[in-house]
């Protein structure tokens, strides 16, 4: 069976299975076993749906590890945001002066391009309003995190896993 030859198949599943693990907090082998057959199961019969053939990431150990450096830039990106927001509600001005701002995707990929738009509004205090072809909109808290994110590191880290897989 070519499906189950491809790496992205198997990465599926192995997601689909922890999250079974973290879900169910069932360490018994029969738990693990069960979740197993269901990730398998489910992976087999949504593999489509997930990835674009043409969008398959290529899962060598360098972009693996470029997206794994950019899912912990993303909770440190978290945590800031989090914080600042925290002070901009106890602060007792409360200086929010809400902004939106538009500006060219630096990415290529469908894949990429959601990525970027989901981690934006994960980061407390954005919001992706709108995800073009060639466009995002953001609306921020402050205006001053409206023209930041125009230049957030993280847009160019999710660039170089392109440039990355470009190169292999």
């Amino acid at each position: 069976m070519h499906l189950l030859k491809q790496t992205t198949f198997w990465f599926m599943a192995l997601i689909l299975w922890l999250f079974w693990v973290a879900v169910t907090a069932s360490y018994h082998y029969q738990g693990l076993i069960l979740g197993a057959i269901l990730a398998l199961f489910i992976a087999l019969f949504n593999h489509d749906l997930f990835f674009k053939k043409e969008e398959c990431p290529c899962l060598d150990g360098r972009t693996l590890l470029l997206f794994l450096r950019y899912g912990l830039h993303l909770i440190g990106a978290v945590v800031v945001a989090s914080l600042q927001v925290a002070y901009l509600v106890i602060h007792p001005s409360m200086p929010i002066s809400p902004g939106m701002v538009r500006f060219p995707i630096p990415l290529k990929t469908d894949l990429n391009k959601a990525l970027l738009a989901n981690s934006i509004t994960l980061t407390p205090g954005t919001l992706t309003v709108l995800v073009e072809e060639e466009e995002i909109m953001v609306h921020a808290l402050t205006e001053e995190n409206a023209r930041a994110i125009v230049h957030w590191p993280l847009a160019a880290e999710l660039s170089a896993t392109e440039y990355e897989q470009e190169e292999n």
